[in-house]
């Protein structure tokens, strides 16, 4: 803290003293001019009237007369021989043609008298000599305004300061390992964005942290229950067991091995950032139609409502990655939902929403998030049975993000879960 206010207090110090001689010279040099004018117009008037008061008087008299009138003029004058003081030829030649010779080492005024070899002294004039230096006062002055500047450069570092060692030692914290930590700056604070970004790279290492920790305890989890039973199957072929069924068997756990990895491989090609995702016009129902058909149950196909106001609606999206979506949902509503499974497709204010609703049981408010990252499934979901490796819903919230769009949980009208797709796009209708 002592060395920051040291370089920030001397900076501005040396900016106002450097501003301060500026200003003060270019005053100087207005003021002096028009002192100098001031004082030429006194000092000729003060001469013309001394020269009128000497003028009926014998010279000898003259300094007795210069002693009167020295009470009645505003400077000191007196009356002098021309070669009294030491001058330099310039001088002694405007001096003899009558010209005003100031001399400034002294503060002295000369001017000869009209055809005489005497001169007429005004001063010395204080004032000239204050002109010329710097008097003690001025020093402390400048000091004393040097000193008050620390008060107020105190008070404005002093807060900063203590908000700039928050930052440093949270962020300390943070690259300890403790990606819990956050900073609490008030909003009139200068670091106020800056303590906002870390709140915010915090949040998202704290995330991400979590998340590689779940998908090395799921990864782990779903490969080793089907390497397990890949190495049971093949103690069984060398004891003699039908080879034929354990060979289906193991061809089931290598196909669940190989879903595994096409999904992780997908979900890490959707959180690479320079995946930029192909939107282009789609003629959504018939498109909808033959991915339904894939979801068929005892030949029911779900049911697909159009509430877009138009027969034929035609949306922006990548219908590779926008099937994929809507694929999960589909395969989760028969997974883990009810028999009846329902489409229904809106648009309204330039946002496309798809519904896919089941007649489940639906899920849980407090799950519902939890639910949208990877590897992260309800209970009872890691069975034979269900399968899955908990990472559908969060390949679905990566692809509506590539949308500029988003997916959420809801309760449907039957009952159970309702996912909702919605993204940005323009309606337009097809020939």
């Amino acid at each position: 803290m002592r060395q920051v206010f040291i370089r920030f207090y001397l900076t501005v110090v040396l900016c106002f003293l450097l501003s301060s001689l500026l200003i003060g010279g270019f005053y100087k040099q207005m003021i002096e001019r028009t002192n100098q004018r001031y004082l030429s117009d006194m000092f000729l008037s003060t001469v013309s009237l001394i020269e009128k008061e000497l003028g009926d008087l014998p010279p000898s008299m003259w300094h007795d007369e210069a002693s009167r009138l020295r009470g009645k003029l505003p400077v000191p004058v007196d009356i002098e021989a021309l070669n009294a003081y030491s001058l330099s030829e310039e001088n002694q030649t405007a001096l003899q043609r009558g010209d005003i010779i100031l001399l400034k080492d002294r503060g002295l005024y000369l001017h000869r008298i009209h055809q005489t070899q005497q001169m007429v002294v005004l001063g010395p004039i204080s004032f000239l000599e204050s002109l010329e230096g710097i008097s003690w006062m001025d020093i402390v002055a400048l000091v004393l305004m040097c000193l008050a500047l620390g008060i107020p450069t105190w008070l404005w570092l002093r807060p900063f300061w203590r908000d700039l060692i928050q930052v440093i030692r949270q962020s300390r914290r943070l690259g300890a390992g403790d990606f819990t930590v956050r900073v609490s700056l008030e909003d009139s604070s200068p670091l106020a964005a800056l303590g906002s970004n870390f709140n915010r790279m915090a949040h998202d290492i704290e995330e991400l942290t979590a998340s590689r920790r779940a998908m090395i305890d799921a990864v782990s989890h779903d490969l080793r229950t089907p390497l397990a039973r890949l190495r049971y199957r093949l103690e069984a072929i060398k004891a003699g067991a039908n080879s034929a069924s354990q060979v289906e068997a193991i061809e089931r756990d290598l196909g669940q091995i190989d879903q595994l990895i096409d999904e992780w491989l997908t979900m890490s090609s959707l959180d690479s950032p320079q995946l930029r995702m192909e939107a282009q016009p789609l003629e959504v129902m018939p498109w909808l139609q033959r991915l339904l058909a894939e979801y068929a149950l005892d030949g029911t196909m779900p049911k697909l409502h159009n509430l877009t106001g138009t027969p034929s609606p035609l949306l922006d999206v990548d219908s590779y990655y926008f099937g994929r979506a809507v694929g999960n949902v589909l395969s989760n509503a028969r997974r883990y939902g009810g028999k009846e499974i329902e489409l229904t497709l809106l648009w309204q204010d330039g946002t496309a929403v798809l519904h896919i609703d089941d007649n489940g049981e639906g899920i849980p408010q407090e799950d519902r998030a939890r639910l949208l990252q990877p590897f992260t499934r309800l209970e009872g979901s890691r069975n034979i049975a269900t399968g899955g490796f908990g990472l559908g819903l969060a390949i679905v919230a990566m692809i509506m993000r590539g949308h500029g769009g988003a997916v959420s949980i809801l309760d449907a009208p039957s009952g159970g879960a309702r996912l909702s797709l919605s993204w940005p796009t323009p309606l337009r209708v097809a020939e």
